[in-house]
């Protein structure tokens, strides 16, 4: 189970700051929010008149970072007021990365606990955010990049230090991994054991730097050719087996995408 702080509930008209991870329309003109706050938790907040002409507020929308003003009646969150902060409504022009960005935030979703906080991953959310809307950083990387890291922030690291069949350190290369153990091991209790792949060098260092490196430099890192694709192919595998679920918003991206060559 992902570890978790501690509960920490809202006083009446609260204000904070949060990311919209997605919208679910409610009654004739309602609409409920769901939103990870700065400090990790996941939040359901209603939203009334959202769709009714002049009440509808921009700011409380899906891929809007904004300051809310909140009033919390038993755990009941309804939006009095919202300020945008930073929109990244600049994805949705471009349909592979809007795609790309829904399945972060259903991931992310799916790894948070509601009213629980856990600040490492809206910060590793949001700078995934700004670098798919910057488009300098290769899409197919952040995502797994992404995966990687918000799996170890959720209880889920692997290990790619000590070798999960021996039990000591991995002194010598090569470095084999196993997606269903979650841990390395060297050549030799690789071939003993099965079910580890040897991983290419590069694969390795950048798997060492999105897990150890801060939030905004995660994404800061390029790979081409057979490491790439490991790195990438292995992150949504880790992802997939160890939540043992798959994502509708990765099924439509992925219906975007051609082969990683």
């Amino acid at each position: 189970r992902p570890v978790c702080g501690s509960r920490m509930a809202l006083r009446p008209a609260d204000k904070l700051r949060a990311l919209g991870l997605r919208e679910v329309d409610f009654g004739d003109f309602d609409r409920y929010l769901t939103a990870l706050t700065e400090d990790g938790r996941r939040i359901e907040i209603l939203c009334k008149n959202a769709r009714r002409g002049k009440k509808q507020n921009p700011a409380a929308r899906q891929l809007c970072y904004s300051e809310f003003i909140l009033s919390d009646r038993g755990g009941r969150y309804t939006l009095r007021d919202a300020d945008l902060v930073h929109s990244f409504f600049a994805l949705a022009g471009d349909i592979e990365r809007y795609a790309l960005s829904c399945y972060l935030n259903e991931l992310t979703t799916a790894l948070t606990v509601p009213d629980f906080d856990n600040p490492a991953l809206c910060r590793l959310l949001l700078y995934a955010l700004y670098a798919l809307e910057g488009g300098k950083r290769d899409p197919e990387l952040v995502k797994a990049a992404f995966e990687w890291r918000i799996m170890a922030e959720s209880g889920y690291a692997p290990d790619l230090i000590s070798c999960g069949v021996y039990g000591e350190g991995i002194e010598n290369p090569p470095v084999c991994f196993s997606v269903r153990a979650g841990t390395a091991a060297d050549a030799k209790c690789a071939g003993r054991v099965g079910g580890y792949a040897q991983l290419v060098d590069s694969t390795l260092r950048a798997m060492l730097h999105v897990l150890t490196a801060e939030p905004n430099k995660v994404y800061a890192f390029a790979l081409s050719g057979p490491a790439r694709e490991q790195f990438c192919n292995m992150a949504e595998e880790y992802v997939k087996y160890h939540l043992g679920r798959g994502f509708e918003s990765l099924q439509f991206y992925q219906s975007l995408q051609v082969p990683i060559k």
